[in-house]
This record gives C-alpha cells, sequence and structure tokens, in this order.
C-alpha cells in the first residue's frame, strides 16, 4: 500500500481505483457511461464547429483523450473532452494563420494539441498543479463571457445567411451585419430562428430531453420542409455533411519550426485554461463526492490525453462540466465510466454519422447562440459588480481584451489579479482592537468607536510580514504615536501574521529600538511559533526583546499595565485593562479620585480651593458633585457646578460634573462618591449654630464621614490649603497601613512634612517601637517624617499636639466615632478621616438609615 501510495501510484494512478471495481459498479460505470455518450454527440459537433474544424473532429477528441485522462487522473468522476472555452480558443489563436478546416489549419491544431500536453505533463511532473490557484475566478469568468461573445459573433454569417469571412474580428462582425442587413437569408434564419426556439422551449419546460438533440432534429425537419417545398438553390440552406463513420483516424502534428513557432503561445494560454477548468471542476465534484483530488495528477492526467490524442486526430481537451456532472448524477462509482461513455460514443458515431448530412449550418449556429448564452454567468457578474468595483474593473479589462485578443485577455486578466493580490498583500489590514469585555476573556476585539488606552496601542495584523509589505507596516505603527505620542508602546495581536521575512524582521527590530528610545516597546500576543523562530535564529530578539511576546492565554494587558507610566495613568478616565480599576498605579501606588461635594454657598469656597489644589498637586480630574431637589432645578445645579468648574480651569485642573436629584442631599453625595469610585470625598463645614452635636462637627459632616464609602477630608469655611505640617494621629489599633499610604501620597504632593502622633496607653517602648515601625514606611515612601508620642485619650492628646505644633492638616483613623467628632469639631484646619477595611459598611444600608 505504501508503494501504490507513493511513486507507482503517481505513474500508475488507476492500481488505487482499480480494487474498488465490482460488479456492482461496473453496472452503475455502464450506465452513466450510455448517458454521457448521448450528451457528448451534439456537443462534439458544436465545439469543433467553434475550433473551425470539421464536425468528427469534436467527437474525436471526446473518445481517446477521455479514457487516457480517466485512467492517469485523480478525479472518479471527471470526463475530459472538447470544450467551449477551449474550442474558441483554438479559433481565436489560429484563425490567422491558415483558413480554418483546411488541412493547414488542422495540422496547427494537432501542434498546439501537442504542445498544450507536454506544457500540462511537465508541470505535473514538476509538482507545479498550485499555479491554478493564481487564477482568479474573476478572469475565469470574465474570459468566458468574452470567449461567449466571440462564439456567438463567430455564427452570424450562418445564422443569418450572410457573407462574412471566417476570421473577422467581432466588432467588424457587428458592422457588417448592421451593413448587409438587406442581404440577410430569411429562409436561412428562418432555420435557425426555430432551432434557437426549440432549444430554448426544451431547455425551459421539457427538461428531461437533451434540449440541443431536441433543437438540432426541429431546425433539420424545418430545413429539409424548406428545401423540398422550394429548392436548396432556392433557400440556400446548407448543411453540415455525412460524417466519416469509422474510428479516429491517426495523425501527425506538424512540428517544424514554423508550425511550433505559431503554436506556442496560444499553447500556454490554452494549457493555462484546461488546467483551470479540469482542476476546478474536479474540486467541485470531489466536494460532493467526499474524494480527495491531486492536483498535479490531474496535470498530469490532462497532460498524456492531449499529448495521445495529437496522434489521433483529437484537438485540445479538458474537463467537461457538463459531461462530469451528468456523469457523477447518473451513479458513476469509478472512472471506468467514462471509458465506458467513449467506446459508447464510437458505436454511436457509426450508427448515426450519415444523418449528420440533414443537419443545416443555421441549426448549428442556433445551437450555438444558445450555448453562448449559457456561458455568460450573469449571476455572478451582478455580484461581483456589487462585491468590488476593483474585481469588476479586472473583469470588465478581461473580458474586453479577449474580444480584441484572446491571448492577451487571459494574460492582461491574470496580470491586474496578481497585481491586486500584491497590492492587497502590501498592505496587510491593521486596525485597533481592545481587550474583549466578557469576563475571564483572554482575545481582544474591534475598537469600533470603544476607547482606547491613551498610553498603550493594541492593533491587530491582518497577513504577512514580508518586503512587500514592510514599509506600510512600518508607517502604520509609527502613525500610531505621531497622532498620539503618550502611545509610546505597541501591543500587536499577532495570530493572524502569517509570515515573517527578512524586510518584515528588520522592520520590527527598528520599530522596537525606536519605540524603547521613546520609553515604551513593542509587544506581540499570539506570534505563530514558525515566525518566533525566524526572529530568534536571524538575531532580531536582541533588539525586540525576549520578554516581548506573550503566547496564547497569557493576560498580557496584566503584564504591560506594571510598563506604563503611572503619571498619565493618574488622570486617565478610560480605564479598559482590569488593573485600571485595581486603584494601584504602575508604580505601586493608589490610585487618588477626588469628589468635591458643593451646595453653592459662601462656605464652600475654601473648600474649593483644597480641592482644586490637591486636585492640580495629584495630577488628576477633580469630580464635583452637587445636589438639587428635582430635574426642575438643573439650571441652579450648573450654575454651581460653572463656578467650580471655572475656578479649576483657570489652575489647569480638568473637572468632571455631577448633577444628583433627591433628598437627602447627604444620601445622595453619598451616592455619588460610590458611583464616581472617589477615594477622597471633599466637603465643607458650616459654622456650628445648633445643638451641642453641631456646635461639635456639624451634623451634615458627621454623617458623611459614618456612612461614605471613602475617605472623607473637612475643610471649614476659612480653613486654608495646608502647607506647614500634616499630622497622623493614631493609636496605632486599626487600619494603620492605609492610613499611611494616603499620608504619604497627600505629603509628597504637596511636599509637606509628617508628624506621626502615636497615642498609646500601654508601654512606652511598645508604643515607641510601633511608631518607629510606622515611621520607617513613610520613609521609605520618600516623607520626611518625626515620631509624637503622647499618653492618654487620643481626643485631647491630638488636640493638643496640633496646636502645639501648628499642623494645618490631621489625618485620623475612622476608627473611634465619638473621638473623631470631638476632634473635627474642635480643630480649625483640614482634617481628613481615613477610612478603613473595619469602617466598610453597605452602602444600600447606611442611605436607608439616613431615610
Amino acid at each position: 500500500m505504501k508503494l501504490l501510495a507513493g511513486p507507482l501510484g503517481r505513474l500508475f494512478p488507476f492500481l488505487l481505483w482499480w480494487p474498488m471495481v465490482t460488479r456492482g459498479t461496473l453496472r452503475a460505470d455502464l450506465l452513466a457511461g450510455f448517458s454521457g455518450a448521448l450528451i457528448v454527440l451534439p456537443q462534439g459537433v458544436a465545439f469543433a464547429t467553434i475550433a473551425g474544424l470539421p464536425p468528427q473532429y469534436g467527437l474525436y477528441a471526446a473518445m481517446l483523450p477521455a479514457i487516457v485522462a480517466a485512467v492517469f487522473g485523480s478525479s472518479w468522476h471527471l470526463v475530459s473532452g472538447p470544450t467551449t472555452a477551449i474550442s474558441i480558443a483554438v479559433f481565436a489563436s489560429l484563425s490567422q494563420q491558415a483558413v480554418p478546416g483546411s488541412a493547414e489549419y488542422i495540422s496547427l491544431v494537432l501542434t498546439l494539441t501537442f504542445l498544450v500536453g507536454v506544457f500540462q505533463l511537465a508541470l505535473g511532473l514538476g509538482r507545479m498543479g498550485a499555479l491554478v490557484n493564481f487564477i482568479s475566478h474573476t478572469v475565469v469568468i470574465g474570459f468566458t463571457a468574452g470567449a461567449a461573445i466571440l462564439i456567438g459573433a463567430s455564427q452570424v454569417r450562418n445564422f443569418f445567411g450572410i457573407d462574412i469571412p471566417r476570421g473577422t474580428p467581432f466588432y467588424e462582425i457587428t458592422r457588417q451585419l448592421v451593413v448587409q442587413a438587406g442581404n440577410i437569408n430569411p429562409w436561412v434564419a428562418g432555420v435557425g430562428a426555430a432551432t434557437l426556439v426549440t432549444g430554448i422551449l426544451s431547455r425551459r419546460y421539457f427538461k428531461k430531453l437533451p434540449y440541443m438533440i431536441t433543437a438540432m432534429i426541429v431546425g433539420s425537419l424545418v430545413a429539409s420542409v424548406l428545401n423540398a417545398w422550394l429548392g436548396q438553390e432556392a433557400t440556400g440552406i446548407r448543411t453540415v455533411g455525412a460524417l466519416p463513420a469509422e474510428l479516429p483516424p491517426l495523425s501527425l502534428p506538424d512540428f517544424s519550426l514554423g508550425a511550433l513557432s505559431h503554436a506556442f503561445g496560444p499553447a500556454l494560454v490554452i494549457t493555462i485554461l484546461a488546467l483551470t477548468e479540469a482542476v476546478s471542476i474536479a474540486r467541485a465534484i470531489a466536494v460532493r463526492s467526499e474524494q480527495r483530488i491531486d492536483g498535479n495528477q490531474e496535470f498530469i492526467g490532462q497532460g498524456l490525453s492531449n499529448i495521445i490524442g495529437a496522434f489521433f486526430s483529437s484537438y485540445a481537451s479538458s474537463g467537461s462540466f457538463n459531461r462530469s456532472g451528468v456523469n457523477y448524477e447518473a451513479g458513476a462509482r469509478t472512472p471506468l465510466a467514462s471509458v465506458f461513455a467513449s467506446f459508447f460514443l464510437l458505436a454511436v458515431l457509426l450508427a448515426v454519422a450519415p444523418l449528420a448530412t440533414y443537419l443545416p449550418t443555421a441549426a448549428m449556429a442556433g445551437i450555438l447562440f444558445l450555448v453562448a448564452w449559457g456561458l455568460i454567468d450573469f449571476h455572478h457578474i451582478k455580484h461581483i459588480w456589487h462585491a468590488s468595483k476593483a474585481e469588476s474593473a479586472i473583469l470588465a479589462a478581461t473580458l474586453i481584451g479577449t474580444l480584441f485578443n484572446l491571448e492577451s485577455g487571459i494574460f492582461l486578466g491574470v496580470t491586474l489579479s496578481l497585481m491586486m493580490y500584491l497590492h492587497r498583500s502590501s498592505r496587510p489590514e491593521i486596525f485597533p482592537v481592545v481587550p474583549a469585555r466578557e469576563k475571564g476573556a483572554y482575545h481582544f476585539e474591534p475598537a469600533e468607536g470603544q476607547p482606547e488606552c491613551p498610553q498603550l496601542s493594541i492593533v491587530r495584523i491582518n497577513g504577512s510580514i514580508f518586503f512587500g509589505a514592510a514599509s506600510y507596516v512600518q508607517q502604520a505603527l509609527q502613525q500610531i504615536d505621531e497622532e498620539n505620542p503618550q502611545q509610546k508602546s505597541v501591543l500587536i495581536a499577532a495570530a493572524n501574521i502569517n509570515h515573517i521575512d527578512i524586510a518584515g524582521a528588520e522592520v520590527l527590530a527598528q520599530e522596537a529600538r525606536r519605540r524603547r528610545r521613546l520609553g515604551g516597546g513593542l509587544y506581540f500576543y499570539r506570534l505563530n511559533a514558525s515566525s518566533y523562530q525566524f526572529l530568534r535564529q536571524g538575531g532580531y530578539l536582541k533588539d525586540i526583546g525576549e520578554g516581548a511576546f506573550f503566547p496564547v492565554m497569557t493576560d498580557v494587558t496584566r503584564a504591560l499595565y506594571w510598563t506604563l507610566d503611572p503619571n498619565v495613568c493618574r488622570t486617565c478616565r478610560t480605564r479598559i485593562f482590569n488593573e485600571c480599576n485595581s486603584g494601584i498605579l504602575p508604580d505601586g501606588l493608589r490610585r487618588q479620585r477626588l469628589l468635591f461635594a458643593t451646595d453653592g454657598s459662601e462656605f464652600s469656597l475654601k473648600p474649593r480651593e483644597i480641592a482644586i489644589a490637591l486636585a492640580g498637586r495629584f495630577g488628576v480630574a477633580l469630580d464635583v458633585a452637587t445636589v438639587v431637589e428635582s430635574p426642575d432645578d438643573n439650571e441652579l445645579a450648573r450654575t454651581r457646578l460653572s463656578e467650580v468648574t471655572q475656578a479649576a480651569r483657570a489652575a489647569g485642573v480638568d473637572c468632571v460634573e455631577i448633577t444628583r436629584h433627591g433628598k437627602p442631599a447627604i444620601r445622595e453625595v453619598v451616592a455619588a462618591a460610590a458611583e464616581a469610585t472617589a477615594n477622597i470625598l471633599i466637603i465643607g463645614r458650616r459654622p456650628p449654630r445648633g445643638d451641642i452635636k453641631e456646635r461639635l462637627v456639624g451634623d451634615n459632616a458627621t454623617q458623611i464621614i459614618a456612612t461614605a464609602p471613602c475617605h472623607v477630608l473637612i475643610a471649614g469655611w476659612q480653613t486654608p490649603m495646608w502647607h506647614k505640617r500634616i499630622m497622623l494621629a493614631t493609636d496605632l489599633t486599626a487600619g494603620g497601613v492605609e492610613a499611611i499610604d494616603v499620608t504619604s501620597q497627600i505629603a509628597k504632593a504637596t511636599g509637606a512634612p509628617i508628624t506621626l502622633l502615636a497615642v498609646g496607653k500601654g508601654e512606652r517602648e511598645a508604643v515607641k517601637a510601633d511608631a518607629e515601625h510606622a515611621a520607617a514606611l513613610l520613609r521609605a515612601e520618600g516623607c520626611d517624617c518625626d515620631i509624637r508620642l503622647a499618653e492618654g485619650a487620643l481626643a485631647p492628646a491630638t488636640l493638643q499636639a496640633a496646636a502645639e505644633l501648628a499642623a494645618d492638616l490631621v489625618v485620623l483613623v475612622g476608627q473611634r466615632r465619638h473621638a473623631i467628632d470631638q476632634i473635627v469639631g474642635a480643630l480649625s484646619c483640614a482634617v481628613l478621616v481615613v477610612k478603613t477595611g473595619g469602617d466598610a459598611r453597605d452602602i444600600e444600608a447606611a442611605v436607608a438609615k439616613q431615610s
């Protein structure tokens, strides 16, 4: 079996299917062969007429070449023989070299057939079957449509009975038809019209009858009646003449230098056409029969069939779609069906050859008009026109070129197709993508208007990065940071990059070096193994970086998040990566988001100044919220917010305005902080007016501190921005880490020193040790920090130290509510209450309590 699958199977492919032959398959193949013989009889005569050959040559081309192609090809159902496209190609190529139908013309056709076979065999033995893939479907459709017009034009003389020399160009035929309109023979045209109408009606309403044979019979009967009535001299109706009832005679191609030179160019064109037809038809039927087709073996089979056919009076043949389709539908099981069809055809020829005497040429012209019309694929032409203007242009160019010169037409179409392919390949699709929104997804989806990271551009490249596309890819990558200088890093979703060559690798390495100088990098996600190995073997990873490649199912955005500029991330509101919403910046610091709640009164002016100053120091935008009872008060809300926005804009701070509707206002402020995911809520404090509790801190501030989901910064109506000293007051019981974190960031942003006030009731040495540890953490963050120890209750110790140190910002840990109320109510400076994990409470429950 291994031997059959190897060289022996390629030399004698029939050995692969011969074991499949049984009594049942023989019966099926006999029936299919008989059906195929009936189909090819009228077709062979018509196609030979198109090719400018005597009618019997079309039948000869369906005999021995079909047997050879079936035995040496790979398809079980492909049937070879004369085809329309090849026939018109033969006529168009050689009709200018010799008189069609003459001995010289026939000799040239045989030489052409031999050369076609040699070219096909050479391509098959050279394993070059993939070449047919470069002939686009559009070119084939355009060529076929052009060939159909040429077929119709070539039969105008026979259909209308006017004198037009053979080989006249189609445009001249059109002119002659108009000029000689008065010379049209009505009897000849009547026979042609009767044949044409019969074929159309038979094809539409009597689909089980072979419409070509039916039309020929009707046309022959009409011609016979007219000739019997008026006489052949009066009607001018000519007939094809009797066919020779004999086996295909031996023949010898003309191997002279002149004949070979005349046939060489057309042979190349017909080779392309024949192979395209044969392989395309074989593959189309193989899809239905579930058979694997070897394109190279089909080349060998077609080549041998034409080489041998050239010595048995056959002209160039190829796969026939009609005969192959009938063969499959009739139940053929092996290539023996094609062999049987050839023998049945010979028997039919011997029986009906004399009847061709009654077949008028006008009837043949009507049949060929039907064939020409069927060749024009209006459905696909319409589809191509609507789908692609570039493809439409190629189709039109091929069609028009075919009308003027068949060889030039198809070569023009192939050239234009390849040029379009190269143009598209040199401009691979490059478009931005973003991480997929599905939870746990690792892939990317087209951005399509979605926000993108301002620092890391993620693009997908669909296509190869080769020498033709290298410049385009380089330009596209450079354009990213030209349009947005902050996008110093690029991540390429590389799953669809098929191939990278030397030129492409040089561009990628150069781009990686350039982006590294900018402070970014070039990264790849899901680059295929072969491309990665090529870059490694070429030494390009030295420039790109070993760590720049991420395999499938890698959380690549998580890895690259830590390479981003934290200063940009600090003010970024896009946050398309999961890490962006973690609250931690790429430098490890906590992301700050400030929300200032204003009521528009004079008591919010100083807190507003603090909020704007702090946002400017942090380099973040400032969320500004106000609360009104209903949408009817939106004008009031806009006035309040615009005042803050204008002041912030003057200080170089951007604002995001938030309007809340409802009562009580405290609940809406807390809800606004929760929706904005604020880290610090900044509120003002009115002068005390009511009971002892309000005089201490203010009722609104008390409730906000209790229910807010974030830290709360309280500033009095006369409180200035701090610049002297920050005092972090803690009894070292809980919340120390969070307090140290937020205090260190505020201190670094404002440049103020820190005093750590440690209030303890235990052993002084233990308190001091804990304080030293906390201070060490602050100093590790780059803060200027000293320690102050105190004993007793937190509130009095804090108030005393704040007064002595002249601290203008006091940071408290929100664990001891009563002490916080006392401290906030008594201090005139700003107070930041740090909410810790122990403070976390359900916001909805807190809001319900407010209600």
